[in-house]
């Protein structure tokens, strides 16, 4: 069951009634019962099973951390047996085709693709098992460092990593930033909301969360869904569309990973929003990141502030970097010697990351080493770039280089997500190669009308690109004029009164709802199950 199908809105409007007449006692449990079968729905036993022994070592663990007291030893032994029997599960789903796909990439690199036969294992991995393993192993490493206190309650560790509908796309969820909202009791037994809700659920969370997953399905199905038909079809014959058909695949493929999973994103924190669930933001457009590293603080930012709390911040202070940093630092100096023990912990990071999105080489050098590699090269050069800005004196905050550099940025990104989309490094670098061939077919009436959309698909995908634009540029805009976008009711209403806020709401959610059930692409072979991340 997938966040687009008639099933998962009906199961969603079967949660939000039970809420609704459970009131403020019944609506942790709901959740958590409404949780488990979501899982078995998606997964089956299996993806039951798995979770639930996640959820227990994680609970467990963080109780025998908290009973450990100051025994240093004892604390860091539970620590690691907890973590490695978790990851040890994570490994054995999702990474046992990885030796094969290596022998195959070195087959590739050696010459000898054509003599090396072997077939990957279909091993179906439980529902949603990347993202909640790092949900709970963030709570655990927390307990570890004091952070938050170990729950006694194993239900609410299990609806803390399991809460339906963060669990398969992310947000990745902090114990301290959900805890509240997520066990809390919701609007008193009898309190009426001010649009006129009763016990368990706040109306205007409702109504704002509806306006989210519908702004979601609008990016999913009206703009991710037409932009797949163009790279699916480039990519899917990729030896015979050359030169800017290649270029244009890559840069479908770029707003199409950015709407299917930006929209998987507004849906869950929407469908949280509407159940009483605050979840933490996941994109704030990256488009306009004027830097590789700035992108990857603008995407899948909770997956990237997990690693950077728990991974990189912790292996800098390792003895290994310690004893590198103070290497450095001797010979290159100290600023210098910072930047150098940066970069490679930036290395083993990345190589992380790209290895949690799966066990296969594209992965792993499209979100790894070049990616890594951009951004050690970046803070490496930061003396000459202050340099040249110096000696230059050009204006960074001028209109036309701000362009430039969110244009570079795009084009790197892009190149970069081309390995993410193939499915071998042979197939990655056959593509960047046929970029540069330099045939322009794809100016011409016959170019358009071979990549599988109509003219009318055509129009809409292009004003659904514009709509998509028109609001980051608003989002930008308050970003960087230092306010938030309201994201609550609270703020819309103030000063406008309920009824003026009921009145907006109700129109922009029936002009997305229009626009999803009337331009949504719903053509012959359509997957509502193609989420790309759930994949992940």
């Amino acid at each position: 069951m997938t966040f687009v199908s008639y099933e998962f809105l009906l199961f969603m409007a079967v949660c939000l009634v039970l809420c609704r007449l459970g009131g403020r006692g019944l609506r942790p449990g709901l959740l958590f019962c409404a949780s488990l079968a979501f899982l078995w729905l998606s997964g089956g036993v299996l993806s039951l099973a798995a979770y639930g022994f996640s959820a227990f070592t994680v609970w467990a663990g963080a109780l025998g951390i908290e009973r450990a007291g100051s025994a240093a030893g004892k604390r860091r032994g539970i620590l690691l047996a907890v973590l490695l029997a978790n990851l040890a599960v994570l490994a054995a789903f999702k990474y046992v085709n990885f030796p094969g796909y290596t022998l195959r990439e070195l087959a590739w690199l050696t010459g000898s693709l054509d003599s090396f036969a072997w077939t990957p294992l279909e091993v179906p991995a439980p529902a949603a098992i990347s993202f909640y393993t790092l949900t709970l192993l963030g709570y655990l490493i927390e307990v570890y460092w004091g952070v938050e206190l170990a729950q006694k309650s194993f239900w609410r560790v299990a609806l803390f990593g399991g809460f339906f509908p963060q669990m398969s796309t992310g947000p990745i969820a902090r114990w301290g930033e959900v805890s509240e909202s997520l066990f809390g009791p919701g609007r008193k037994a009898g309190e009426a909301s001010p649009l006129g809700f009763g016990a368990g659920l706040d109306a205007e969370d409702v109504f704002f969360g509806l306006r989210r997953v519908l702004w979601g399905l609008f990016k999913k199905l009206v703009i991710a869904e037409r932009l797949g038909v163009v790279v699916d079809t480039v990519y899917g014959d990729y030896t015979t569309y050359t030169g800017s058909f290649l270029v244009l695949g890559a840069v479908c493929f770029a707003f199409q990973l950015y709407a299917d999973f930006g929209g998987a994103a507004d849906i869950a924190i929407g469908c949280a929003r509407m159940l009483g669930v605050r979840l933490s933001e996941n994109f704030a457009q990256p488009f306009y990141s004027r830097s590789i590293a700035e992108f990857w603080r603008r995407w899948h930012m909770t997956l990237g502030g997990w690693f950077k709390d728990f991974v990189m911040y912790p292996l800098l202070r390792t003895r290994a970097f310690e004893r590198l940093g103070s290497v450095c630092r001797k010979r290159f100096g100290k600023k210098a010697g910072k930047r150098l023990t940066t970069a490679a912990a930036l290395f083993v990071v990345w190589f992380l990351l790209g290895l949690w999105h799966g066990g296969m080489w594209t992965f792993i050098i499209g979100s790894w080493l070049y990616h890594a590699f951009l951004m050690s090269l970046a803070l490496l050069a930061e003396p000459w770039t202050a340099g040249f800005y110096k000696k230059t004196g050009i204006d960074r905050e001028h209109p036309l280089w701000t362009a430039w550099q969110r244009v570079r940025t795009f084009v790197l990104v892009a190149v970069g997500f081309v390995f993410f989309r193939s499915d071998s490094l042979g197939m990655a670098f056959g593509i960047l190669r046929g970029m540069g061939s330099g045939e322009m077919g794809l100016f011409t009436r016959e170019g358009f009308d071979s990549l599988g959309l109509s003219a009318a698909d055509w129009g809409v995908l292009a004003a659904g690109l514009a709509i998509l634009w028109a609001v980051s540029f608003v989002k930008e805009r308050a970003r960087t004029a230092g306010a938030d976008v309201p994201a609550d009711s609270s703020a819309a209403a103030a000063g406008t009164g309920v009824s003026v806020c009921w009145q907006r709401i109700s129109a922009v959610c029936a002009a997305l709802a229009f626009g999803v059930l009337i331009l949504g692409f719903y053509g012959q072979g359509y997957d509502a199950a193609a989420f790309i991340y759930a994949a992940f």
